[in-house]
């Protein structure tokens, strides 16, 4: 590339600290520590501050994930962590900046302040690709970038995979070539740069994690909105769950191909009308037990049923399944399943025993709205 400069690693003409070993890029240090902080402090020669950023920012992590995802954790105390920790890595970025800035001669920082830094222009582009571009004048790139970040957001829509993929791609290409493309780099091979685009490949497609968690661990699922067409209007119904669940309650399931269900837990499973359809009930009943509703209680091989979650709710004995005097057999290897809202429930009672394959998971926490927030008992 024309006009483009190469220039040691070193600091040039500073020879009385014998800076040559120890200056450092103080945007790469950002870079690293925006990887995760206190990487950059660690390149920038803070061992012992890098370190210590590394396990509070993980030892943070890990309590604000478990306030999150566990049964008893409180949602509220882990959003405050998150928010602890991003405040953390915002401060991380102008301290492993400060940190590497500081190893460095005056010679060596004036002369990197004269021309365009290829490392701000990098961590410009991983920000917003094109970014970097327009800081080292590439201008008609920088918006063709931008607008290929523009077209890649709108895919996520309608085509979140592909897009995750191609955005991982050219996110790594963008910030690789606003490197290359800098006008000044003060390496002496590319090497460096080239691991920085992996770093940043493997990150970008990090977002594919969400999808084996979403199939095998814990998914988020929304309680809809009900109503029904009246003469006077349409009327809103209360949910099957209600008053355990409310209409647009937000709750976490937990999935795992060793869970067995309990008498009175909630569970997700797949419609038997449509597959493709989850529906959420209290598990009542299992395979090889037979179910009778009457006198507005559950009777489980003829005793009337002490579970917590389901004695103190008056059901309805309706529809065709275990209705009072028509005692039902539950098949095995299924489970009968009945809604807290027990007269607007479309349950057990209507569709009958529910297959074990059709399960989904158990819920098990709302995570919004705010005010319902907690584990569902």
């Amino acid at each position: 590339m024309e006009n483009e400069k190469i220039t040691d690693l070193g600091c040039p003409g500073d020879t009385e600290r014998n800076t040559a070993t120890i200056c450092k890029e103080p945007w790469l240090a950002v870079i690293l520590s925006r990887f995760w902080a206190g990487i950059g402090q660690i390149y920038a020669g803070r061992m012992r501050r890098g370190c210590v950023l590394i396990l509070v920012e993980a030892a943070f992590l890990v309590f604000a994930a478990w306030c999150v995802f566990s049964y008893r954790g409180n949602i509220v105390t882990g959003v405050v962590v998150f928010l602890v920790v991003s405040a953390i890595g915002i401060w991380n970025l102008f301290d492993a900046h400060k940190c590497a800035r500081r190893q460095n001669g005056m010679e060596f920082e004036a002369a990197r302040k004269a021309e365009k830094d290829p490392w701000l222009a990098v961590f410009l582009s991983s920000i917003i690709p094109g970014l970097g571009q327009l800081y080292i004048r590439k201008r008609l790139l920088g918006i063709v970038f931008i607008l290929c970040s523009l077209v890649l957001l709108l895919m996520r829509r309608g085509l979140l995979v592909l897009a995750l993929g191609l955005g991982a791609m050219f996110v790594t290409f963008v910030c690789y070539h606003a490197y290359t493309s800098s006008p000044v780099r003060r390496e002496g091979s590319k090497r460096l740069a080239v691991t920085i685009a992996g770093v940043i490949l493997v990150l970008g497609l990090w977002g594919y994690t969400a999808f084996p968690m979403k199939e095998h661990f814990v998914e988020a699922f929304r309680i809809p909105e009900v109503a029904e067409y009246l003469p006077e209007g349409l009327r809103k119904v209360p949910g099957d769950m209600a008053p355990t669940l409310r209409r647009n309650d937000r709750i976490l399931v937990r999935k795992s191909t060793t869970y067995i269900p309990k008498r009175g837990d909630v569970v997700v499973f797949k419609s038997p009308a449509d597959a493709r359809v989850p529906l959420v009930k209290r598990v009542a009943a299992f395979g090889g037990e037979s179910v009778e509703i009457k006198d507005g209680s559950v009777y489980i091989n003829g005793e009337k049923t002490e579970c917590p979650g389901l004695k103190n709710i008056e059901y309805v004995s309706a529809e065709k399944f275990g209705v009072e005097g028509e005692v039902f057999e539950v098949p095995a290897d299924s489970f009968f399943v009945l809604g807290d809202n027990s007269i607007n429930s479309r349950d057990s009672r209507e569709f009958g025993a529910i297959s074990e394959s059709d399960l989904i998971g158990r819920a098990y926490k709302i995570y919004w709205p705010p005010g319902r927030m907690g584990p569902i008992e």
